[in-house]
């Protein structure tokens, strides 16, 4: 009997330790950084960038509907942080390698880039991950969550953002904390 509570007991502790992954996640990340005076972070709800008197078609508003929160943490580059802004770069590329994020789009140049990714199924999707990256003036990552959404829909409202539709009004003050 002993010896059956002591095997039990090593099997359990060894399911609980490898499901306790040291993996980063993207949430851990922007966790992390909320509160790192080197980031700049935003946290908004889809609700908020909506006008009372949009002219979306239905179909693109089923697609904001669909969109629950947009978050975004930036990382601005000086001469002051560049080893900061190298080892956080490489530590965003490592979590985003994850086999967890698909990537939709990857373009750019040596200096500058950007990668969407996302997560969920093909054809409804949980998060849209867009990293870019300047070498000059430092890299910002959004995280766009939600429920079931259609990534062609996403990119199509991406595509035909008018900001009669849309409010980026606080952003004029997000603007001026970059400068």
């Amino acid at each position: 009997m002993k010896t059956f509570v002591i095997t039990l007991s090593l099997f359990v502790a060894a399911v609980v330790l490898s499901s306790c992954s040291n993996n980063a996640s993207l949430q851990k990340y922007y966790v992390d950084k909320q509160n790192d005076d080197a980031f700049i972070s935003l946290d908004l709800p889809s609700s908020l960038i909506l006008t009372e008197d949009n002219t979306l078609t239905e179909e693109q508003l089923e697609t904001v509907k669909s969109i629950r929160k947009v978050n975004m943490l930036a990382l601005e580059l000086n001469e002051t942080n560049k080893a900061v802004y190298e080892s956080e770069k490489e530590r965003v590329h490592t979590i985003l390698s994850d086999e967890a994020y698909q990537t939709l789009i990857k373009y750019g140049s040596n200096n500058q880039g950007a990668t969407l990714k996302f997560s969920g199924d093909d054809d409804a999707i949980d998060e849209l991950i867009i990293f870019a990256s300047d070498e000059e003036k430092g890299f910002a990552l959004f995280r766009v969550i939600g429920d079931d959404m259609n990534p062609s829909r996403i990119m199509q409202l991406m595509d035909s953002v008018n900001t009669n539709n849309f409010d980026f009004s606080f952003m004029k003050d997000f603007g001026s904390a970059l400068n």
